[in-house]
């Protein structure tokens, strides 16, 4: 299987889990890949334009996804086996940029052009465990209305800024999407 269709069914494995996830489990056919994995909307914001829906990886093709869009913004990469979380960690000062570094960096960008309020990057290796990273900020958030959530399931990493890595097994087992409707609320 070439990495391209490697990629293309992790997308559509997420879309389908988060789908079921939201809807408890009723409907996979909540959330969908966007067009060219965000690239239209990427392009426009570099012209300063704005494209409804398309950042990201991730859109709702169902409306009542859309909460889940407005507060969090989401990447996914899929393969990179040679690369982990843990380069961010024992990387030399003077290395060059690292692979999760340049993940984090396209992610917060694409957060910034859609808008929402908070930023998340679904990653998977080959033979792994999907991972969930989220920024700090985003943690707290969580943190405080959700009381399944906590800190052992977490590793913080601090680099220009602090994230936290989990499964996102255990991330969709502690955090429902009622939590994410609260947030949603108070934007």
């Amino acid at each position: 299987m070439g990495k391209s269709n490697k990629g293309s069914n992790f997308e559509r494995e997420i879309c389908k889990q988060l789908s079921l996830w939201w809807s408890d489990g009723k409907d996979e056919d909540i959330f969908w890949r966007t067009a060219g994995s965000g690239a239209r909307a990427t392009t426009r914001a570099k012209k300063g334009k704005k494209t409804y829906g398309n950042d990201g990886d991730i859109q709702a093709v169902n409306p009542i996804g859309e909460p889940l869009m407005k507060v969090c913004n989401i990447e996914l990469k899929r393969g990179y086996s040679k690369h982990t979380i843990t380069d961010l960690i024992d990387k030399p000062k003077k290395a060059k940029k690292q692979m999760y570094e340049k993940f984090i960096e396209q992610t917060i960008e694409e957060n910034t052009n859609s808008g929402a309020k908070y930023w998340m990057l679904i990653t998977k290796r080959d033979r792994r465990e999907a991972l969930v990273l989220i920024p700090h900020w985003f943690y707290k958030k969580l943190k405080s209305i959700c009381v399944t959530l906590n800190l052992q399931s977490f590793v913080k990493i601090s680099m220009n800024y602090s994230i936290y890595v989990l499964r996102l097994n255990d991330f969709l087992m502690a955090v429902t999407p009622k939590d994410i409707k609260k947030i949603y609320d108070k934007l």
